[in-house]
């Protein structure tokens, strides 16, 4: 008679990124293209957008301002947007209610990878 592995009754879970989905019917993913967010963003990250979520300020944001598309922090006033970047080589953005200008969705993931790095880092021995 054979006994039972005790492994057997322990199952891993698999990682899907649609785990990280609360809102089906409103979220994207996206690819980030650039360093306006670094530290907390990297280029080529996959972004996890939802669209049905409310805005908070400092939340980080897609947004679609001079025909192109924005990731940056927000902060609204009465008569003012401002468009916050975590990387401090940008400079914030300010956008008067009348421009043309479309908050897309709410970020609520960013998957990065960690074995490449955006930039050269060097080491301290």
């Amino acid at each position: 008679m054979a006994f039972p592995s005790p492994a057997e009754d322990h199952r891993e879970n698999t990682l899907n990124l649609q785990d990280l989905v609360v809102h089906p019917l409103s979220t994207y993913f996206l690819k980030m293209s650039g360093v306006a967010m670094e530290p907390t963003i990297h280029a080529k990250d996959v972004l996890v957008v939802d669209r049905s979520l409310i805005l908070l300020d400092y939340q980080v944001v897609v947004v679609v301002y001079q025909e192109r598309f924005w990731t940056r922090r927000i902060l609204q006033t009465d008569e003012r947007i401002l468009l916050i970047a975590d990387n401090r080589a940008f400079e914030d953005v300010v956008v008067s209610r009348e421009e043309d200008f479309l908050i897309w969705g709410v970020v609520t993931y960013a998957v990065h990878r960690l074995t490449s790095p955006t930039r050269r880092i060097r080491w301290r021995m």
